[in-house]
């Protein structure tokens, strides 16, 4: 039998067994069809259009079904949106649009969305309370927002707080930049989605907190816990097309370690389920393979590029160093002595030498006794990967990896690699976020990948402005002198930012309810929901009134009733989204927002190109996003809604330069400070600041909604031969971190952990990856896929179709052979109660395609309770309830990363 033969994909398996679930009587689930009509390819033919495509115009416009923002286009007759496809004039999506994006005209014109200021009339809350929701003017919604929120700003700024999402992501920036403005609010509470671990470890690896393999040149990779390329990810549509070029073309080899056999294992060479929380092992596994079995690293980049020569001294775990500079001492192989890293004409690798009678290791000898037990029999028992198969991927990454090749690109020499590791929020959310993405990104590093053509890379790590003689759009990477470490710019808005200089010189003492003075490697408020739940504990004030923004903060964290707790509690909550959602049954003010298709924004993708992958062949590129048609009933974006609270709020001196320095709006655009600000003047001029005074808001209008300006290759690649950096190899500032964390939480008694600040990484378990009791033999895991991903899609008529008919997404997966142990089949409806004792039940599909410790749904935040979710309620398995969620044991006291690692025991109900 061929490879070929023997390939197979998620749906094949579960096709048969989800229909019968299906037609068991899974509630508002009928495809509509019966007998031949169902298998019938023929009854699925597209129906006549109903309007004439010759007719009416293109508008384009920018999507907003998931955070990604693929440029599109909207075909309008007689001022209605009759079909949404990609822009192929923009890189930003190519022209492709997924189904997310193609289903955006079914919420534009949603009878379910709210289009006018509501006001609560029962002062009751809770999901079985009606809350008596009554249309208010924008007057009165705007002044009475002020007033509450002004008053307790009077008392304590702390007493208001925000909250808000991903798939909002620039009104997002736009709220917290408000309420800070205009209530002086600090505060912020955000959901697990973050990449949490993921980001800190890209930023301090590649600069970028955004990081991915050099689609155009890899031939060998490696992912743990993304589907990027396949079915998410930032830049989705991009990748995916590049991806599949690139294997089909080049046989670019893909191995995913994943639980369950997402998209990205689906389109694998090689899957290999693995039991979840144990990732860092089989990278640890691999990285002994390279390194005591194989000798498969690349030693000339590890001294080059990193601080593996740096001397250890094995008593403290520091590196030493230079009196006065502070600079690390390497060992010069051509002095016999040790000098700092800047001086040493020939570094030692490995050996044990004596610095003033204190006999040290380099660095990698040290990491090389780390790992001597960490074989790949020792993984096996931890993962469940048999060893046999982590060797196998180890020598085949190995000898991908082109170790030693060097290319010339424009006249410059550039490492270059076959192979690398990619990582997103499957291994961040544990209990050891950034244990986990270390130890899978030090294999990248071990090769020499890192920052090389054809390994690991950032999205945009460097650039020198949108036009010709105007840099004003422009960011670049700082050096940490110490070390030579390359510094970072922040995510989004390419602003200079350095971690060491953080740990170095921060104030430790808690000012934020998230308790992000204490976590100087994050940059994540999570925290936020253990002080909310305990704020005597950790010193905080408990916030009294919430501003949310298109989000659902009752579902995003944990369980829900706990959350329920929380909101019932507060004062005054206020709300901004098109839909009456779960949150709105304990707000006491809804905003209506615009649909996408309705309204401005301004640089979706904002300065460091955020969610569009980089590329040589893929310009800076800066799309338009503008309303296609009128806002039904006047209902406003999200620009003109912040512009109108600060304006009321007397906030516009400090709000207008806040929002203008965002941007970078140059003086001679500048806006005054004694008027509301105008969105189309200001769209208008951040294009003519950072591009040039040609290229304004109308410019965008009468030319297609595109500007692109080529990428220069040091953009695109930032180590040549002659550059200057380094990238951590030993992380000698997790020690600086966890004294000067320590100190200050033993002066304000306040219980943390510091356990994980260590130099080098390894792999620790989650809370319950050990079982305490036999009867809670199985982990609930979720996953997202092309349909659904970050976005309201089981509201969307077209989504939720497709959902309910592919005999997946709204069920519970179960491995085919732990079913049959259980007694259990396709069709059966049973219930998952967690160690904590919460609960949730759902109809059973088997599969092979799901590790047999585990159960799966997809998204896990899904059960609507809001009856004004007219398509979504009850629709969907919320598995992240099962999780109790303001237990500190579960937060990576790091980089504020929640552990959602739960066991359950799972039961038939009758």
């Amino acid at each position: 039998m061929s490879r070929s033969d023997m390939r197979f994909t998620r749906r094949g398996f579960v096709a048969g067994a989800g229909a019968t679930a299906l037609a068991a009587g899974l509630a508002g689930c009928a495809s509509g069809t019966t007998g031949d009509e169902a298998t019938d390819l023929a009854s699925t033919a597209p129906e006549p259009a109903a309007y004439d495509a010759a007719e009416g115009t293109w508008v384009p416009t920018t999507c907003n079904m998931c955070f990604n923002n693929c440029s599109i286009k909207a075909h309008v007759v007689d001022g209605t949106v009759v079909e949404l496809t990609g822009n192929p004039d923009s890189p930003i999506g190519s022209g492709h649009i997924c189904a997310k994006g193609a289903a955006g005209i079914m919420q534009l014109y949603d009878p379910a969305r709210i289009t006018k200021p509501l006001k609560r009339t029962n002062p009751k809350k809770g999901f079985d309370e009606d809350p008596g929701w009554e249309e208010i003017s924008w007057d009165e919604a705007y002044d009475t927002i002020v007033q509450k929120f002004g008053e307790a700003a009077a008392k304590d700024p702390k007493l208001n707080m925000g909250a808000s999402m991903v798939a909002g992501l620039i009104g997002s920036v736009w709220r917290s930049l408000t309420l800070g403005c205009a209530f002086g609010v600090s505060e912020g509470t955000s959901s697990d989605i973050c990449g949490a671990g993921v980001h800190i470890c890209e930023f301090l690896l590649t600069g970028d907190g955004n990081a991915m393999p050099d689609y155009d040149n890899v031939d060998y990779l490696i992912q743990f816990g993304t589907q990027a390329g396949t079915a998410t990810r930032h830049g989705f549509n991009m990748t995916a097309d590049k991806f599949a070029r690139r294997r089909a073309e080049d046989g670019l080899r893909l191995v995913n370690f994943d639980p369950h056999m997402s998209a990205g294992a689906e389109k694998a060479d090689l899957w290999v389920p693995i039991r979840p929380g144990s990732d860092a092992a089989a990278a640890l596994a691999m990285a002994y393979v390279f390194i005591h079995e194989l000798d498969l690293i690349d030693r000339d980049y590890l001294v080059e590029r990193t601080n593996a020569p740096a001397l250890v001294d094995p008593a403290t775990q520091r590196v030493l160093r230079a009196e006065g500079s502070n600079k690390s001492l390497y060992w010069d192989e051509a002095a016999n002595a040790a000098k700092p890293y800047d001086e040493c004409e020939k570094p030692a690798l490995e050996g044990e030498y004596e610095v003033d009678g204190v006999k040290c290791h380099t660095a990698f000898s040290v990491l090389k006794e780390h790992i001597r037990e960490m074989t790949p029999e020792w993984a096996e028992d931890i993962t469940t990967v048999p060893a046999a198969t982590l060797r196998q991927v180890a020598e085949e990454f190995g000898r991908a990896a082109r170790i030693g090749e060097t290319i010339e690109i424009e006249g410059k020499t550039y490492r270059r690699r076959g192979a690398a590791v990619d990582i997103f929020s499957g291994l961040s959310r544990h209990k050891r976020s950034i244990l986990n993405v270390w130890a899978c990104l030090q294999l990248n590093t071990l090769i020499g990948a890192t920052n090389s053509v054809g390994g690991f890379i950032g999205f945009a790590t460097k650039c020198h402005g949108w036009a010709d003689n105007n840099p004003t759009a422009g960011f670049d990477l700082g050096i940490w002198e110490e070390d030579g470490f390359i510094e970072c710019n922040s995510l989004m808005i390419g602003a200079p930012n350095s971690f060491y200089k953080i740990i170095r010189e921060r104030d430790y003492t808690p000012t934020t309810q998230g308790l992000l003075e204490l976590q100087p490697l994050s940059e994540d408020g999570h925290f936020v929901h253990m002080a909310m739940a305990d704020p005597d504990l950790y010193h905080t004030t408990r916030p009294r009134n919430l501003f949310w923004y298109a989000c659902n903060p009752i579902k995003w964290w944990a369980n829900v009733e706990e959350q329920v707790k929380v909101y019932q509690d507060m004062d005054f909550i206020v709300g901004v989204d098109i839909y009456l959602n779960d949150m709105s049954y304990f707000s006491d003010i809804m905003l209506p927002e615009a649909c996408y298709l309705e309204r401005y924004d301004v640089l979706p993708q904002f300065y460091m190109n955020h969610r569009m992958i980089g590329s040589l062949d893929t310009p800076w590129t800066l799309a338009m996003w503008q309303p296609v048609v009128e806002p039904k009933d006047g209902a406003p974006g999200f620009m003109e809604i912040y512009a109108e609270i600060a304006d009321r709020a007397g906030a516009n001196e400090f709000f207008i330069p806040a929002v203008c320095g965002l941007y970078r709006v140059k003086e001679e655009y500048m806006f005054p400070t004694d008027q509301k600000l105008d969105v189309e003047q200001f769209i208008d001029a951040v294009y003519k600041s950072n591009i040039d005074e040609e290229h304004g808001l109308q410019w965008f209008k009468d030319n297609g909604g595109v500007y692109t300006y080529p990428r220069k290759v040091d953009e695109m690649y930032i180590w040549d031969a002659e550059a200057p950096g380094r990238i951590p190899f030993y992380w000698d500032f997790m020690l600086e971190a966890k004294e000067k964390v320590e100190a200050k939480v033993a002066e304000l008694d306040i219980p943390w952990e510091t356990d994980d600040y260590i130099p080098l990484p390894e792999w620790r378990p989650g809370v319950e990856f050990y079982a305490d009791d036999p009867a809670y033999d199985i982990f609930p895991v979720y996953y997202t896929n092309a349909s659904n991903t970050d976005t309201w899609t089981v509201q969307n008529a077209w989504l939720n179709e497709v959902n309910e008919e592919d005999g997946i997404t709204y069920l519970i997966e179960m491995n085919t052979a732990t079913a049959a142990e259980k007694g259990l089949a396709s069709g059966d409806t049973v219930r998952l109660t967690s160690t904590p004792g919460y609960t949730v039940e759902g109809r059973l599909v088997v599969t092979e395609g799901i590790h047999p410790e585990c159960v799966s749904s997809v998204v896990g935040t899904w059960d609507a309770k809001s009856k004004y979710l007219t398509i979504a309620q009850g629709k969907g398995v919320n598995l992240v309830t099962l999780i109790p969620g303001q237990d500190p044991k579960r937060m990576d006291h790091i980089v504020s990363a929640f552990d959602q690692l739960i066991r359950v025991k799972v039961e038939k109900v009758s």
